[in-house]
């Protein structure tokens, strides 16, 4: 379906380089998203490697996967025919729930209590 690869394009786009893709998945039961890695390092991996001193941090390649059977997928998909910059706020919440779930601590704690504050 384009639009919802156009959707997802654009989600990735709105989080940044912090990830590489949004997909959709159907391996997550209740959580609406999660976060996975592809390649040889994962989410552990990276933390070990950035508590070792030295320069050279090698970065795990993070994916946000998004519950396909989690109702916030339909919602999603009809906020992002309505209004593309609300999805892109909704995109950052997931991106950074998926850090809390992973264990990661979020980027900008202040973005994402402002943009929660602000879809309520």
């Amino acid at each position: 379906n384009t639009s919802a690869k156009d959707m997802l394009d654009a989600m990735k786009e709105s989080i940044g380089e912090k990830i590489t893709a949004v997909r959709f998945t159907n391996k997550l039961k209740k959580h609406p998203v999660c976060l996975t890695t592809e390649g040889g390092i994962s989410l552990e991996m990276e933390k070990v490697l950035s508590a070792m001193p030295g320069e050279n941090k090698a970065k795990a390649t993070v994916v946000l996967e998004i519950n396909r059977e989690h109702e916030i997928a339909e919602k999603l998909k009809a906020i992002y025919k309505e209004d593309k910059e609300k999805a892109a706020k909704y995109a950052k919440i997931l991106y950074s729930q998926g850090c809390l779930i992973a264990g990661k601590s979020i980027d900008n704690p202040t973005e994402f209590t402002q943009l929660i504050t602000e879809l309520m």
